[in-house]
C-alpha cells in the first residue's frame, strides 16, 4: 500500500526547547517563571520528565504558548497575555507551495521559518493541517460533473485523516520534489491519482508514493 506520513514523533522536550531558541530563553527564565528547581527544569529541557500539572501553565505562559500545544503539538499556538487561541473547529493554517507540502514532515518536525503566508479556516482539522492552492486546470470539472477545484483555488489539507478510495489527496509521487491534488481511486490492486478534468490521464501509483493528507475543504474567492 501506500506510505502514509507520521508526524507524531516530537516531544514535549522538543517543543520546550524549540520555544526556547525561539525567544532566546536561558534555563533561568523557566525557573524563575515557574518555581521550579534547576534539577526539575533540566529534566523537561533534556527530556527526563515532563511537567505535572502544578507547572504547566506557567511554563506555557513563560514560552508564549498554549497549554494544549504544549502537551499535544502541532502548529505552534502562540498566546499574548491571557488572549488564548479560539476554538479548534477555527484555526490558522499555513499556506505551502507543492514542493513545501510534499517535504511537509520535516518541515513540521524542524522549523516553520519557510512559512510566509497563513490562511484562517473554520475547518474542523487536525494541528498538522496545511493549505495549498491549485494550480492548473487538471482538477476542474466539467460543468454539472460536481466538485471541482478550479486554478486559484485553495484546498485545506489534513494530514491525520486516513486516505480512502474517493478522497481529493496531495501526493508525493517517488523521485518528484513537488507534491499534486488529485483524487485517490482504488481499483483491485490497482491505484490510481485521477484529475477531475476528463482531458488529463490518470496517474498510476505503487506503494513508492506518498499520501501526504486529505483535502477537507475548499477555499476560492467568488468573481
Amino acid at each position: 500500500m501506500f506510505k502514509f506520513l507520521n508526524m507524531k514523533n516530537e516531544t514535549m522536550s522538543d517543543r520546550i526547547n524549540q520555544r526556547i531558541k525561539a525567544l532566546k530563553l536561558r534555563s533561568t527564565n523557566l525557573i524563575s517563571a515557574t518555581g521550579a528547581s534547576k534539577g526539575t527544569v533540566s529534566q523537561w529541557v533534556n527530556g527526563g520528565t515532563e511537567p505535572s500539572a502544578r507547572y504547566l501553565s506557567k511554563l506555557a505562559e513563560v514560552l508564549g504558548v498554549s497549554e494544549r500545544w504544549l502537551t499535544n503539538g502541532g502548529l505552534v499556538e502562540e498566546t499574548s497575555g491571557n488572549a488564548y487561541p479560539g476554538p479548534e473547529i477555527r484555526r490558522r493554517v499555513p499556506l505551502l507551495s507543492s514542493v513545501q507540502a510534499g517535504h511537509w514532515k520535516e518541515m513540521v518536525e524542524g522549523n516553520l521559518d519557510e512559512v510566509t503566508e497563513w490562511i484562517e479556516t473554520t475547518a474542523k482539522v487536525s494541528p498538522f493541517a496545511f493549505s495549498l492552492r491549485v494550480t492548473g486546470d487538471s482538477m476542474s470539472s466539467p460543468p454539472g460533473a460536481g466538485i471541482s477545484l478550479p486554478d486559484g483555488s485553495l484546498v485545506i489539507v489534513d494530514p491525520d485523516i486516513e486516505p480512502a478510495s474517493g478522497k481529493i489527496v496531495v501526493a508525493r509521487l517517488n523521485g518528484s520534489n513537488e507534491s499534486t491534488i488529485k483524487k485517490l481511486v482504488v481499483d483491485g490492486p490497482n491505484m490510481y491519482l485521477m484529475p477531475l478534468n476528463p482531458a488529463y490521464r490518470p496517474i498510476p501509483i505503487d506503494d513508492k508514493c506518498e499520501i501526504v493528507g486529505v483535502c477537507t475543504r475548499v477555499e476560492m474567492n467568488l468573481p
